[in-house]
């Protein structure tokens, strides 16, 4: 998809997220979903050397930020750490935005977090997510 057809897009998916999260509509966390993968493509057309493609970075974080979508915040964040290996400013406002996620996490589970640390809570999760039931089903 070029990048002439991404810029509307993502606009628009920004103003749908913002306005459903100013309503707390339910559909505002697959909204900023959506952003953070529109995001996410006009960074892949951009090299980080662009400001544009910087701060498509940035977006594509900060939203999966705000669609608690901590796994794809990790992801992204560890991808776009090793290609700014020469911006040191977008290397800081990556790491300040996986900070930022990971503080979101704790504050979700603070008992929990607490207890058995957030590294455990994660890999529970995804265990729990692979499993697709919560108990077995079947012989």
């Amino acid at each position: 998809m070029s990048i002439e057809l991404l810029y509307p897009l993502v606009t628009e998916a920004i103003r749908r997220a913002e306005t459903l999260a100013d309503m707390g509509a339910p559909g505002a966390r697959d909204a900023h979903l959506e952003v953070s993968l529109l995001e996410e493509k006009i960074a892949e057309s951009l090299p980080v050397s662009d400001p544009e493609g910087a701060l498509a970075r940035r977006g594509a974080v900060r939203a999966a930020i705000a669609a608690r979508d901590f796994g794809r915040v990790r992801l992204l964040s560890a991808r776009f750490l090793k290609e700014a290996a020469k911006s040191p400013d977008l290397r800081r406002d990556i790491a300040d935005l996986a900070k930022q996620a990971e503080s979101a996490q704790t504050a979700r589970f603070p008992r929990a977090t607490a207890r058995y640390g957030l590294p455990e809570i994660q890999r529970l999760g995804r265990a729990f997510f692979q499993q697709g039931a919560p108990f077995p089903i079947g012989p």
